[in-house]
């Protein structure tokens, strides 16, 4: 029988202390980061779990669900908080509310910290593709939600489904120059506005896709991108409303007014698109969130793959456009 590896066999492998691994595993800010990096290869490359002997001597689950976070600057992301802790609670459990910032390293050693806290099941929305089989290794019991993964459990939003409702409800107003701001080429939504516009025999000018940062602290160079363009969009769709609130305040700076010479429509239709009338299209997050801890307590752990529909909320941020 392979033996079971404790943090012990982990230090000695790693040629560090017991009480370093175990300053990595809870996400300790204050190892070093050469250290905690060839410690956490170690863990992925045995297959370690922190505490793991101790869970299966207990009796009952730790009644805990652990849940990581992308963006929680982003109200989208605190709606999940939400709707996640309601569906938990139903349930008979708590939840464990981790913030990543996006950042791969820190989602890693969430992962370990949560591990190491016996949770039932995590949640994490997105996750890093390097980090998935680290993620499996850990614990196997898991969701991915907001984005589709192949051979992994998902729940998410049609972003593709998306990307074409909101241009074909901009085109409908007789918008043609319709430019996306997003995070990069690739993004399923700009894809969605893209076979659209093919669908419609138009073409998407390269110039129109805008790239930048989604979160709020890297809009910077948002005014000098919308000064480059010289063929200036009729209307914009933007991945998040946190991009569009910052929209608003660049136009508003050219003097150009919403909707009147500008229509604007986004993505997650959270506080920030209801307290400014913005047209958004909305993620079902309820929904996500159910069927993520249904299938975390409940499911025969087929790995699922559950699309749902996106929905636009009509508001006053889109106009006909009569030039």
């Amino acid at each position: 029988m392979k033996k079971t590896l404790t943090m012990k066999d982990i230090a000695k492998l790693a040629g560090v202390s017991q009480p370093t691994v175990s300053r990595v595993v809870n996400g300790n800010p204050t190892v070093d980061p050469e250290v905690r990096a060839r410690v956490e290869k170690i863990i992925l490359d045995q297959g370690f779990k922190p505490n793991s002997s101790a869970k299966t001597l207990r009796s009952s689950s730790s009644k805990i669900i652990g849940v990581i976070l992308f963006d929680l600057s982003n109200y989208y992301y605190l709606e999940m908080i939400r709707y996640v802790e309601k569906a938990a609670r139903e349930n008979g459990y708590t939840v464990i509310i981790l913030n990543s910032g996006g950042d791969k390293t820190l989602e890693k050693e969430h992962i370990l910290n949560l591990q190491a806290r016996n949770v039932d099941g995590i949640i994490i929305a997105p996750v890093a593709k390097e980090n998935l089989e680290f993620l499996k290794k850990q614990n196997e019991n898991f969701v991915i939600v907001d984005c589709s993964l192949p051979n992994y459990p998902c729940v998410y939003t049609s972003l593709l489904q998306g990307g074409k409702i909101a241009t074909e409800h901009l085109y409908n107003l007789n918008h043609r120059k319709i430019s996306f701001i997003g995070a990069d080429k690739k993004n399923i939504k700009l894809l969605g506005v893209k076979e659209f516009f093919s669908e419609k025999n138009l073409k998407f000018s390269n110039e129109w896709f805008i790239e930048t940062d989604v979160t709020n602290s890297h809009l910077d160079n948002l005014s000098s991108k919308l000064d480059s363009l010289k063929d200036f969009p009729t209307a914009f769709i933007t991945s998040n409303d946190v991009i569009a609130l910052n929209l608003i305040k660049e136009l508003g700076k050219k003097g150009l007014s919403i909707p009147e010479d500008i229509s604007i429509l986004s993505f997650d239709d959270t506080i920030i698109s209801t307290a400014l009338n913005i047209t958004s299209i909305r993620h079902p997050v309820d929904l996500m969130m159910e069927d993520a801890i249904d299938y975390l307590l409940n499911g025969n752990k087929t790995i699922i793959q559950k699309s749902l529909n996106p929905i636009l909320i009509k508001r006053s941020s889109c106009h006909y456009n009569s030039k």
